[in-house]
């Protein structure tokens, strides 16, 4: 009688893993399909990046873990935001909406940057050289200590992926922004003072 017991109890457990293993396939493929989808939109426009999202049967968002997908989720959160955020006019001129958009953007970008490595830190980094860029191009209101921090978010980019063409551009553009009495005054084919990296000699790539 024991026995038999025991046999049942564990045909009830192998059906509960069949049926916990085949919900986790299903949450596997509804986020493989929510990526794809979100990539191929992306690629069509840029500025339609979302942030996919998947309807999961198990909870605690299991199958998302078992990918390993929350640091992709937290980067396009990021570019999101930075989309939300930049706006080509310097910050000082936007709306109280606006400047918050920014502010969100900023903290998303420096914790892809401080948690991340790689090309993404790499490209967070890049991003936050262009929102100080923006802020540098107020005409005669330009900020020099924007454009020197621009200069240093753009040489980490570098630093962390030698190979972010669209980081080496802009930190050639910011190096030639910068005024006569920053650290960074450089020429076009040399600098001088504090620099930690630079663009390379490859060929440039076009920025943003």
């Amino acid at each position: 009688m024991r026995r038999r017991v025991l046999l049942v109890v564990a045909a009830a457990l192998c059906l509960c893993g069949a049926a916990v293993a085949a919900m986790l396939a299903t949450d596997v493929g509804s986020w493989h399909s929510a990526l794809r989808e979100g990539d191929a939109r992306a690629a069509a426009d840029p500025a339609a990046v979302t942030v996919p999202g998947a309807d999961e049967l198990l909870p605690f968002h299991a199958a998302r873990s078992m990918l390993g997908l929350d640091d992709d989720l937290a980067f396009r959160r990021a570019l999101v935001l930075f989309r939300d955020g930049y706006t080509g006019i310097p910050s000082h001129d936007q709306s109280t909406a606006g400047t918050e958009s920014r502010a969100e953007a900023e903290a998303s970008l420096e914790r892809i940057v401080r948690e991340q490595s790689g090309a993404r830190a790499s490209a967070a980094a890049n991003l936050l050289g262009v929102l100080e860029l923006v802020d540098a191009a107020g005409g005669p209101n330009q900020n020099g200590g924007s454009v020197d921090r621009a200069i240093v978010e753009l040489q980490n980019a570098v630093r962390l992926d030698a190979t972010n063409a669209d980081a080496k551009a802009n930190l050639e553009l910011a190096l030639g922004l910068a005024p006569p009495d920053s650290p960074f005054r450089s020429t076009r084919h040399g600098s001088s003072g504090r620099r930690r990296g630079g663009a390379s000699e490859t060929t440039p790539g076009r920025g943003y």
